[in-house]
């Protein structure tokens, strides 16, 4: 690995450095180490009269590189190898010293010696004071929306949490209450408040569980993210799997409220998976950690389309090409969300993989709809629909393709028409 020569780190303790070096200058000059430096001498070339060299602009200047040399050294190897440092220049001046005594003349080791060992220790306790108040601060950011153990893991290992923005694929996760208006409209404000609180702490919990980041909540949204600020290649399956749990806790929510005397919500999830900017955002006294891009954009209309196709979580085919091995599900449409014009074939989560045979009735039946749908066969489509409403819970997804066909019929598409449907709402 090469060495980083220049970051907030490094610049710190260089300034720090350039302290060490003008106070030990000042007070060379001044005669304020002489006996100290004749005691040490002595100790080196075994008398009493050893050399007591002045501290020339030649000695200051070398030491001067000495001071930048160990500062880069010290900041480029882990704490508990960087003593080697100091005592490595150490071996190297003393083996100049040898040579020179070789040819008669006397070097003076004990400024290399004791300036070495006062930047070594001056960069050491900074270093540690730095780290634990950068530890401080990032468990402060992170602990409210990360998990426990992911927070003592970045905190410990904080070079793992690159701050700024950067470019990662990431899963994203939008929910909404539907209706929440009218909900709230029944509701006094501290009732309203307890509500949210534990319906947000049920959500907040099932996803750092599953490795997730709470981004933001807003207003009754919840905005999620996963595959940062800690590596995890599971993160699409971690987030449809924190989506079908929550749905799952949602009803064990839904019967306490009920018992309550408080009304039933109901819940749209959008997914998406996809290259995003994630980094801290903001000002630099005020920020947070979140994720922006297309697919952040895309997420959030996914949710707003489980309105219209009445469906509970919706995500993009980017996240069901990585989570079909865990999850059955099926496809809804193509359609070309508000905002873009080019269509993505988007899909609904049905339930876990294990419980495919449960569904599969329902999902060949919507297949052979669809395609008959997309080779523009109406009545045969239509007829499809029918069926499938018979056996679909969800019946808003097969009355709004009988009512396309209907339209269609009466109406084609143009003759270039590939399926894709253009929405025109969030």
């Amino acid at each position: 690995m090469l060495m980083n020569f220049w970051n907030k780190k490094i610049k710190q303790n260089l300034f720090i450095g350039l302290g060490v070096w003008i106070v030990f200058g000042v007070f060379a000059l001044t005669g304020w180490f002489s006996g100290w430096q004749e005691s040490f001498n002595g100790l080196i070339y075994k008398q009493a009269a050893a050399v007591a060299a002045e501290p020339t602009s030649w000695i200051l200047l070398s030491l001067f590189f000495e001071d930048l040399i160990l500062v880069m050294l010290i900041n480029n190897i882990r704490p508990a190898y960087s003593l080697v440092a100091p005592f490595s220049l150490m071996m190297l001046y003393y083996g100049a010293f040898r040579i020179f005594l070789n040819f008669g003349m006397r070097l003076d080791l004990f400024y290399a010696f004791f300036l070495g060992m006062a930047v070594y220790l001056i960069n050491i306790v900074y270093n540690f004071l730095s780290f634990d108040a950068e530890r401080k601060k990032i468990r402060r950011a992170f602990e409210f929306y990360l998990a426990p153990q992911y927070v003592e893991e970045v905190s410990a290992n904080p070079e793992k949490l690159k701050l700024g923005g950067e470019t990662k694929e990431l899963t994203v996760y939008f929910s909404d209450i539907r209706a929440f208006s009218s909900i709230a409209e029944k509701m006094s404000a501290a009732d309203l408040v307890s509500f949210l609180n534990e319906y947000f702490t049920a959500l907040t919990n099932i996803i750092t569980e599953n490795k997730g980041v709470v981004d933001k909540y807003i207003g009754d949204a919840v905005m999620a993210f996963w595959g940062s600020p800690l590596a995890d290649p599971n993160h699409p399956v971690n987030a449809v799997k924190s989506a079908w749990e929550i749905l799952s806790k949602l009803k064990e929510l839904n019967a306490g409220w009920i018992a309550k005397g408080l009304p039933e919500i109901k819940m749209g999830i959008g997914i998406s998976t996809g290259e995003m900017v994630v980094g801290n955002i903001g000002s630099e006294s005020r920020f947070n950690d979140t994720v922006i891009g297309d697919e952040v954009n895309l997420a959030s209309r996914l949710e707003g389309l489980t309105k219209y196709y009445g469906a509970r979580i919706i995500v993009s085919q980017n996240t069901w090409d990585k989570v079909k091995n865990d999850f059955c599900g099926r496809l809804l449409d193509l359609a070309a969300v508000k905002g873009k014009e080019k269509p993505i074939k988007i899909y609904e989560i049905l339930g876990l993989k294990k419980g495919e045979a449960g569904f599969k009735e329902l999902i060949d039946l919507g297949e052979r709809a669809l395609s008959a749908y997309f080779e523009k066969k109406w009545e045969e489509a239509t007829d499809h629909f029918k069926k499938l409403n018979q056996i679909d819970q969800n019946k808003m997804f097969s009355a709004l393709f009988i009512e396309r066909c209907r339209k269609f019929s009466n109406e084609p598409p143009p003759a270039d028409w590939q399926g894709a449907w253009q929405m025109t709402e969030k």
